[in-house]
């Protein structure tokens, strides 16, 4: 969390130093004009020589005092700039502050602000970073032209380089909060012909829930379901628009009526107003993060990171404002979605199933070290979907449901409220449906909605222990992967 005060400090620091150098240098230049005046008229009192000033005798100036005259008002121009570099970043700051507020409290507001608020806070950005280079840098020039007589050029030279660098991030950071976020995931699409019966009980849902079904529905072996507006990345390619991401795995150890509530939730997002902040909000939101990424490699040593440091911290505290008003609207969002998921089935389906994937996803990452262990001895899993339903099964007892109740699902893009609430909302209690959750091997497992699913957890297993092998630095063909067993 980022500091307040720490953050005021830093965004008025170079204001200040600018308004106290340009006070000082001012200060002095009328110290020695006074001096001089006395050396050339003793007589004069105090008091008239103390209604000279600079600005009186720069009014309308000779040509022998045009160069001071002129000097002058650089400082003066300094000082402004540097006040009011110190009010926009105030000003800025509390703008921020309240967007966040005010989006807390009204999802439709949020989504209206955080796109053109992110864009004004980089643009004033920009602006801010010229201007405090620009202080900086005359700063130190007067300073050093005024004390010590001598300029160094290598020091002006590297903020004036940071700061461009700034600029230039911050412009690239623009334009890149425009795209959609990414997803990466180990999986493959499935269209309507390959997976019809699938499709169906999408379509049908969605139908039932007069929500937007997906453009693309993607399936395996993470353990996790999530509807998304992002860009998905799976071995299939790279998919555009809305895309359904179905767990594999998971469909082994869910029922039917299980998988078509998680499905309802999901879906769930796309229905009524919660549409435009599924669309709008979401795949946008990782922008800031790019900005701040980019950011990050701006500037050559702690010289030229000083025109960029309050640009990097102001990104940080607009993401902060907005992150805690997302996960204020966050909780009610997955709450609204697990009432239309229990509309479609019923409350218990969709406890049982949340349930479930609190206690049991955990074991994909045993799964996961297994299969890193085996890659390196040369050995692969057939299919890691099967024995993670196997894996699950044997370890399905009734110590391992006690302690999820304040667990919390991840999610690729936004945040759950814990189990605990979600059972609440549905007025459920944990003991009401622990019999059901442990219930891993059902009679009408939710994998038969999957067209030759045996066949296709083998093709993704094989691939995901590709990927593995290549990231350990091991050679692995996928055809030796192929013909492996568990």
């Amino acid at each position: 969390m980022i500091n307040r005060a720490w953050l005021l400090g830093l965004l008025l620091a170079v204001p200040l130093i600018g308004m106290g150098v340009a006070e000082a240098i001012q200060a002095q230049w009328k110290s020695r004009l006074h001096s001089a005046l006395r050396n050339q008229w003793p007589q004069a009192s105090e008091q008239e020589i103390a209604a000279v000033s600079i600005e009186q005798i720069c009014s309308d100036p000779v040509p022998a005092i045009q160069e001071p005259c002129d000097a002058h008002a650089n400082v003066s121009l300094m000082g402004m700039a540097a006040l009011g570099a110190g009010v926009v970043g105030v000003a800025m700051l509390l703008l921020i502050r309240l967007s966040g507020m005010l989006g807390s409290n009204d999802r439709n507001l949020l989504v209206t602000l955080f796109k053109p608020g992110l864009y004004l806070t980089i643009l004033v950005l920009i602006g801010l970073i010229a201007v405090h280079a620009a202080v900086v840098i005359a700063a130190l020039y007067y300073i050093e032209t005024s004390l010590i007589g001598r300029i160094h050029v290598r020091m002006i030279a590297a903020i004036g380089c940071g700061a461009i660098a700034g600029i230039y991030a911050m412009a690239r950071g623009a334009l890149s909060v425009v795209e959609k976020a990414q997803v990466f995931v180990v999986g493959a699409q499935l269209t309507r012909m390959e997976a019809p019966r699938l499709w169906k009980c999408i379509e049908d849902t969605a139908r039932r829930l007069d929500a937007l079904g997906p453009d693309n529905l993607v399936v395996g072996l993470d353990p996790n379901f999530f509807v998304t507006e992002a860009t998905v990345t799976c071995l299939s390619g790279t998919l555009e628009g809305r895309t359904l991401y179905c767990s594999l795995p998971l469909c082994r150890i869910l029922t039917r009526e299980e998988l078509i509530s998680v499905i309802g939730h999901e879906l769930g997002h796309f229905k009524g107003e919660d549409t435009k902040f599924s669309q709008r909000f979401y795949p946008i939101y990782r922008g800031t993060a790019t900005s701040l990424a980019a950011l990050q490699e701006t500037g050559d040593g702690w010289l030229g990171r000083i025109a960029v440091l309050p640009a990097l911290a102001v990104l940080s505290y607009f993401l902060e404002c907005f992150s805690v008003a997302e996960s204020r609207l966050g909780r009610l969002r997955e709450l609204a979605a697990d009432q239309a998921a229990a509309s479609v089935t019923s409350p218990r389906s969709i406890a049982s199933a949340l349930v479930k994937l609190h206690a049991f996803t955990g074991w994909w990452k045993e799964l996961q070290d297994a299969a890193i262990n085996a890659v390196r001895e040369g050995r692969v899993f057939a299919n890691m979907s099967k024995t993670y339903a196997e894996a699950v099964a044997l370890n399905a007892k009734s110590e391992i449901i006690h302690g999820v109740a304040r667990t919390h699902l991840s999610h690729p893009t936004d945040s759950h409220p814990p189990l605990s609430e979600r059972l609440e909302s549905l007025r459920l209690k944990l003991e009401d449906v622990s019999t059901d959750a442990l219930v891993v091997a059902p009679a009408e497992p939710a994998i038969a909605h999957v067209d030759e699913a045996e066949g296709r957890e083998e093709e993704i297993s094989a691939a995901y222990q590709v990927i593995v092998a290549r990231h350990l630095g091991i050679d692995l063909l996928e055809s030796d992967a192929e013909g492996c067993s568990d």
